[in-house]
């Protein structure tokens, strides 16, 4: 069965593009579940969206709630009656409530008491009065990071409410948003086709929407623009300079899905490719186009309109772009007269935070963390050109170019600094200083990048933490999770053999008396917010998470270490004699629980078995001692694999807990020294094991 349609368009006045799809998502999400709560969950949703709508398409709905039983809690029984057994007004009003006699309630037994109750039968109502009573509620709670109030007080809501489609197989669901009725009217573009026009159904609004070339739904419009993008650039004789981002944004700021090409004097060609991208991309969500590397001339945007047949688009455009360009070149200029070093005086003056000083103290410390980092590496080479890109990393914040283009912070530092001809490590640190942003970003190139963008997050962090600034939930203000991030990438995928706690250490004694925790409790908290971090970008890499606590629990700061514990538990996981290990690593762990250290003595192991498993040990030792000196955890844990015979046997043939606390004794010391041994390259006990599987694995060995 088809089942029932609902139709719902809210058509206001322009939405800023970052706040369209998080929108759309709640009010599709927040409907979905408020009908599923009622029994009346859509067997389709489709969401669309333009600057000026929000869209929600309903099929296979209910064409209304199925009848149900509804049980009433009256007053309590010993409230109801009177000491004679007689109805009070409390029992007689609940009755008449329950449209029943006194005599036909029943009674209830509860944890407070024994209380009047009656079970009435409630008719389901039509889908479209259950629509009428959730929708206006979820569309104007709608979150919104700014809001607004117009009229006399309507609001508040991100933008003013125009109309409201709320559509039930054809019929006019009653109900209003901010005072603004529904009905069946919408209309088209703004400015191409205002009129209102009624709609009859979906299918129809998707008919009359789309002969005024509105394109509702955001993918499709995505894939028109990106086409016509495409088509335009190879015209020009050129390609796009991708950018996703922007093009999301281009998408989200039009209905109709046209381009507007246009071109700018050449001679600007001569700023720096970063300052033309940046300048067109921020102020007019312009793309740029390159050939063989080189960007050309010429600029695309969206124009919401399929066609300029006045050209008047472009020209307005053009003169735009032409005016930001002339900015842009005026500061680039301006920057220029001052060097990075004359700079560098300026940053007294710039508060990094108010508790942690100026970016000039923020400088000193990066500088001394910079050079503890390369001599922990034992990067002497790199010592020189790393303090001095630490010294001039921030100087680019006083520039005219970044003040007017934050998102420029270091890269125009960098271009300065190749400018006034600085070694290429040194300005190639200060333009890559914030990568990674993201877990998709290139890394700093080169170790003097390495150690001063580490040196860099870990004052930052160190100093957030200090202050009692850790994030919680989703807010982070201070962007500490992406630092962290950047922190756990560096060391991982440069593979450098670098202990964080003790440059977090340095970095605390680095701040002296600003911060108002303990190193202690700033050192414990940012060891727990960076493991987090591991934990998240190995979980990105495939691995399970039980292999990454496994090798979390064993505590090395080392992250390279770290990995390849990980990818050796990784590896070996499935082996069945590494499973058998893994298990019996858990029984000994439950027999070791709160037991106190004892001495092994030989003489006193009588059981063969206990005697093999303590030979077995003993043998293996070694061979687990160089595996691990030389990093080889894969052969450490096949090595420990090795002592899964054994170990069956020794649980098969001896009592643990025996009566005679010497035997007793002896046997808990054999297992703690067991558990040393085998807790060294991974914490067993975290590995998570179907022990099922675990048998049929191991009686397909024992058979092949």
């Amino acid at each position: 069965m088809p089942g029932t349609e609902f139709l719902l368009e809210v058509r206001c006045e322009e939405i800023p593009a970052r706040m369209l799809q998080p929108a759309i998502q709640e009010l599709a999400t927040r409907l979905f579940e408020e009908l599923m709560a009622l029994n009346l969950a859509p067997s389709e949703m489709e969401t669309g969206f333009t600057p000026r709508r929000l869209i929600l398409m309903l099929k296979g709905l209910d064409s209304q709630e199925r009848d149900r039983d509804e049980e009433l809690i009256g007053p309590p029984v010993k409230a109801a009656f009177d000491g004679e057994g007689r109805p009070t007004r409390a029992a007689e009003g609940f009755a008449r409530k329950c449209g029943v006699e006194v005599g036909a309630l029943q009674r209830l037994e509860t944890d407070k008491g024994e209380y009047l109750a009656a079970t009435r039968r409630v008719v389901g109502r039509p889908v479209s009065e259950v629509l009428a009573q959730v929708v206006p509620p979820i569309v104007e709670g709608l979150s919104w990071a700014k809001t607004m109030r117009w009229g006399v007080g309507e609001g508040p809501w991100v933008r003013p409410i125009h109309g409201l489609v709320a559509l039930c197989d054809g019929e006019v669901v009653p109900c209003s948003v901010f005072d603004v009725q529904s009905s069946n009217e919408t209309c088209g573009h703004l400015v191409l086709s205002p009129r209102s026009f009624a709609v009859r159904n979906i299918a129809d609004y998707r008919r009359k929407i789309a002969r005024r070339q509105i394109v509702m739904r955001f993918e499709e419009r995505r894939q028109r623009l990106q086409d016509q993008l495409e088509k335009a650039a190879e015209v020009l004789g050129g390609g796009l300079v991708r950018d996703p981002e922007l093009l999301d944004r281009l998408t989200a700021i039009c209905e109709i899905p046209g381009i507007v090409v246009g071109r700018f004097d050449p001679a600007f060609l001569s700023l720096p490719r970063e300052v033309l991208i940046t300048s067109l991309r921020d102020h007019q969500s312009a793309l740029m186009l390159e050939s063989k590397g080189m960007l050309l001339p010429n600029f695309i945007t969206v124009m919401d309109r399929p066609d300029d047949p006045k050209g008047r688009v472009q020209a307005g455009n053009e003169w735009v772009v032409a005016a930001r360009l002339e900015d842009a070149r005026f500061f680039f200029n301006e920057d220029r007269k001052t060097s990075l070093k004359q700079r560098r005086q300026r940053l007294d003056s710039l508060t990094f935070h108010a508790k942690l000083g100026s970016y000039a103290e923020k400088t000193r410390r990066i500088t001394e963390l910079t050079e503890e980092i390369c001599e922990s590496l034992g990067w002497r080479h790199e010592v020189e050109e790393a303090i001095t890109a630490s010294g001039l990393l921030k100087v680019d914040l006083t520039s005219e170019m970044v003040k007017e283009f934050t998102s420029l912070q270091g890269i125009v530092g960098g271009l300065y600094a190749e400018r006034e001809e600085y070694p290429t490590a040194v300005w190639q640190a200060i333009y890559d200083q914030y990568l990674p942003a993201s877990t998709e970003d290139s890394m700093p190139r080169g170790r003097v990048g390495q150690a001063t963008a580490l040196a860099d997050r870990i004052d930052t962090l160190v100093g957030m933490f200090g202050l009692g600034l850790i994030p919680s939930g989703s807010r982070d203000p201070f962007g500490l999770r992406r630092a962290g991030q950047g922190v756990i990438r560096i060391v991982l995928e440069a593979e450098l053999p670098l202990d964080l706690d003790l440059i977090a250490g340095k970095s605390v004694l680095l701040y002296g008396d600003l911060l108002d925790r303990s190193g202690k409790e700033i050192l414990a908290d940012l060891r727990a917010f960076l493991q987090d971090r591991v934990r998240h970008l190995l979980g990105l890499r495939g691995y399970a998470y039980d292999t990454i606590e496994a090798a979390l629990a064993v505590g090395s700061s080392n992250l390279p270490e770290l990995l390849a514990r990980v990818d050796a538990v990784h590896t070996v996981r499935e082996e069945p004699d590494f499973l058998s290990v893994v298990l019996a690593a858990k029984r000994i762990a439950n027999i070791l629980k709160e037991a106190p250290d004892h001495d092994l003595e030989d003489a006193v192991l009588k059981e063969p078995a206990e005697q093999d498993l303590h030979s077995a040990a003993e043998a293996l030792r070694a061979d687990i001692d160089r595996a691990e000196k030389r990093g080889d955890y894969e052969t450490c844990l096949r090595d420990i694999a090795k002592l899964s015979e054994p170990l069956e046997r020794f649980f098969v043939e001896v009592l643990v807990m025996d009566e005679n606390r010497e035997l007793r004794n002896n046997r808990i010391a054999l297992l703690q020294r067991i558990q040393r041994m085998i807790s060294r390259t991974a914490r067993l006990t975290e590995v998570v094991v179907d022990k099922s599987e675990h048998r049929d694995r191991g009686e397909s060995k024992s058979t092949g």
